[in-house]
C-alpha cells in the first residue's frame, strides 16, 4: 500500500529527527537508508524530500552532478518535528494521524516475535561472508583485502550500543567498491543494525 505524500513528509522528519538527536554531530542520513526504512518508491521520497526542502525543512548534500546522497534536518525542520501543532496551519502534513514508523510497542513486539538474536544473525552472515570469499575467485591480494575491510565492518557492527554510524557506511561503501557481490548476505545484517542504532527496529 502507497503512503500519502503527507505520511511520508511525517515519516522523513521524524526519521532524521531521531538521527540527529542520537548524533547530533554527523550529516545526515543516506538516502538508501531512508528509502530501506521507509520503504517507499524511490520517486515518492525525492518528491517529498524536494518539497521539504524547498520548505527549508530539511537540507538535502549532493555529490557534484548527481542525486542528493544524504538529508539532514534543518533548525527550521527541528522546531516543526518538536511542535507540531504550532506549525499545523503552515504545514498540514504535521497533522497526519500517526507516523508510520515504529512505535516503542511495535518495536517490542516485533523483537518478542524474533526468535533469533541480532548478534546470532550478524555472526552467520559474516560467517558466510568469510566463505564466500574464500571460495571466490581472486588474488590472494584480493582475498586478504576483502576479508580486512570484512574484519572492520563485523568489529564496528559488533560495538554497543554507541558507535560511530558515518564509521559504519564509511566501511560498507569500502566493502562494495571491492567486493559488492557480497551486498546479498551482509547488506541486511547491515541495514537491521543501522535501524537498531537509529531506534527503528
Amino acid at each position: 500500500m502507497s503512503s500519502s505524500d503527507d505520511q511520508v513528509r511525517l515519516n522523513i522528519l521524524e526519521l532524521l529527527h531521531k538521527n540527529l538527536s542520537d548524533d547530533s554531530s554527523n550529516r545526515g542520513v543516506d538516502r538508501a537508508i531512508i528509502q530501506a526504512i521507509l520503504q517507499i518508491p524511490q520517486f515518492q521520497m525525492d518528491q517529498n524530500m524536494s518539497y521539504l526542502e524547498e520548505k527549508g525543512l530539511v537540507a538535502l548534500f549532493r555529490a557534484v552532478g548527481s542525486q542528493w546522497t544524504f538529508a539532514k534536518l534543518t533548525a527550521d525542520g527541528i522546531d516543526v518535528v518538536e511542535n507540531k501543532e504550532r506549525f499545523a496551519e503552515k504545514f498540514s502534513f504535521t497533522q497526519t494521524a500517526t507516523s508510520q514508523i515504529p512505535t516503542e510497542a511495535q518495536k517490542a513486539t516485533k523483537k518478542a516475535q524474533s526468535q533469533v538474536s541480532f548478534p546470532e544473525l550478524l555472526k552467520e552472515a559474516f560467517n558466510q561472508a568469510y566463505k564466500q570469499v574464500e571460495a571466490a575467485s581472486l588474488l590472494r591480494d584480493e582475498k586478504v583485502k576483502v576479508e580486512k575491510h570484512l574484519n572492520e565492518l563485523e568489529k564496528e557492527l559488533k560495538k554497543t550500543p554507541k558507535t560511530d554510524l558515518q564509521k559504519i557506511l564509511k566501511l560498507w561503501q569500502e566493502l562494495m567498491k571491492n567486493a559488492n557481490w557480497l551486498k546479498p548476505t551482509v547488506g541486511p545484517v547491515v541495514l537491521e543494525d543501522i535501524k537498531i542504532r537509529l531506534g527503528l527496529a
